[in-house]
């Protein structure tokens, strides 16, 4: 049986989903017993999931999900709930999306939104059934219990942890897709979707930064990952104006964020990274929008 071919009999489908259900399993085993190596790990646990959902019929996924999650609760209830789960969950919609053939910048931002919200939500329940209270747990391992501002270090970290997943499985992805029979758009051309993308989440952040900063922290960092594609499209412009453009909008936004920095308190101050995202969306809409350059990426 090919190990990356698309699966056509039942029994194909039990081996296949019985194998990366023995993956999952070893994942969740070495991280309990072996601490160092969990998030070396956990950044692997959705590509299991995600091939899965690629090469096997969707109605047989259910049964892939329910082995393997039953099969770690045996060794590890709260990092099942934690990071398995979401994991098995993600890998999922990422099998989907390739599926669809959608391009992977929005592949990963889907997806690792997707886990960062599932993530978030099972952190009452692992409370609540471990009797535990897994932040605490996690900011011990880094001795960080007493940090000030422990609550938007641990959402800035689920963020994190759920984007590198997401960009590994599509590195991996990415490298061997002729070798795995995986066709990837990774063209795009049209740029307004993500100019309006990166505009929404500078708007949710300075609006968070009214109500909750753990989330307002998150939304800068989901607006770095927008402005970060689009920088590299202004980068590789080659056009002297486009590099004015993008200069001069930088230099305000540095000009902007010394200024208030010290005038607003922490955390709240932190939200003002998100200026040099705002200046990257003004200068990629001038680019793309005002001046219609050719696409770079």
């Amino acid at each position: 049986m090919a190990l990356f071919k698309k699966k056509t009999t039942l029994v194909h489908h039990i081996t296949y989903m019985g194998i990366m259900t023995a993956i999952n399993l070893i994942f969740i085993v070495l991280a309990t017993y072996i601490p160092f190596l969990m998030f070396i790990l956990i950044l692997l646990l959705p590509f299991a999931s995600t091939i899965v959902s690629y090469y096997c019929l969707k109605r047989y996924y259910l049964i892939y999900a329910i082995a393997s999650i039953g099969l770690c609760f045996i060794f590890n209830i709260n990092d099942t709930i934690f990071y398995v789960i979401p994991a098995i969950l993600t890998g999922f919609v990422i099998g989907v999306l390739l599926e669809k053939n959608i391009h992977p910048f929005w592949l990963i931002f889907s997806a690792s939104l997707i886990e960062t919200g599932l993530t978030f939500a099972f952190i009452p329940l692992i409370n609540l059934i471990g009797n535990v209270d897994i932040v605490e747990t996690f900011l011990s391992v880094f001795k960080l219990n007493e940090f000030q501002f422990r609550i938007e270090l641990t959402y800035l970290f689920i963020y994190f942890i759920s984007l590198l997943q997401c960009v590994l499985v599509q590195f991996i992805l990415l490298n061997d897709a002729k070798k795995m029979g995986i066709n990837i758009n990774t063209r795009m051309s049209y740029f307004p979707p993500f100019i309006i993308g990166l505009a929404l989440f500078i708007i949710l952040s300075f609006a968070f930064s009214f109500i909750y900063s753990p989330l307002a922290l998150t939304f800068v960092a989901v607006s770095f990952y927008f402005a970060i594609y689009l920088l590299i499209d202004l980068l590789l412009s080659k056009k002297p104006i486009v590099y004015v453009t993008l200069g001069l909008l930088m230099f305000s936004a540095f000009f902007v964020f010394v200024f208030f920095y010290k005038k607003i308190t922490a955390p709240y101050n932190m939200v003002l990274f998100v200026l040099f995202s705002l200046a990257i969306c003004l200068a990629s809409f001038v680019k793309n929008c005002l001046l219609k350059c050719d696409s770079n990426i």
